[in-house]
């Protein structure tokens, strides 16, 4: 993947190709550890490192400020910190901290991530999300299990933020506008790129 990277990401970028055919012509790019590789080689950031490393730098910080909002947006983010209540595992802090802001930068969680009772989950639902990180099971008998969905296909399975950024990334895919603040805060006050120029809405947080 190292030898083919500069011909495979002019072919992504010129061509724009589906989803589909990524998979068919660089099956090895919906590895987990090669989409934690293609990040590195375009960027030269440890993706996952640099991302929970940030994230947890920041977590107290964030949660204080979460804690100020007023409004419909306080309220939701009330309800989404009362988890905290019943558990301490830092997955769970983590998921927290990143519903909390995308409510508290005034966008909806539901375009980001979406979640399943059932672990099987039928095609035609899976049609309808261009970009989306479903989350499914989560009872006793069915863990939670995290997805990322492109174009309708489920590609990859695991720390669900950090690797979509990465796959958007490495496909070459534009940040949904709806949740445009989400991702800048992911890439430039997460993983520090591009992190001197930032919208007034993220330079005010």
């Amino acid at each position: 993947m190292g030898i083919t990277f500069s011909y495979r990401h002019q072919e992504i970028v010129e061509n724009s190709p589906s989803i589909v055919n990524i998979q068919q012509r660089w099956p090895a790019l919906f590895d987990i550890s090669q989409v934690k590789e293609e990040f590195r080689r375009l960027t030269a950031v440890e993706l996952e490192t640099s991302f929970m490393a940030n994230l947890d730098k920041y977590t107290d910080a964030l949660l204080s400020l979460f804690r100020t909002k007023g409004g419909n947006a306080g309220q939701q983010i009330c309800e989404i910190l009362n988890v905290l209540n019943q558990t301490s595992a830092v997955e769970k802090r983590r998921d927290v901290v990143i519903r909390c802001l995308i409510v508290y930068l005034s966008e909806n969680t539901d375009n980001l991530i979406r979640h399943y009772q059932d672990t099987h989950v039928d095609l035609d639902e899976l049609e309808q999300h261009t970009l989306r990180i479903i989350t499914k099971g989560g009872s006793m008998d069915d863990p939670l299990q995290n997805g990322i969905v492109l174009e309708g296909i489920e590609v990859l399975t695991g720390l669900a933020c950090a690797l979509l950024l990465g796959l958007i990334y490495a496909i070459n895919l534009s940040y949904p506008k709806e949740l445009r603040y989400t991702f800048e805060f992911f890439q430039k006050i997460l993983l520090e790129l591009d992190s001197g120029k930032l919208s007034p809405k993220i330079h005010s947080l």
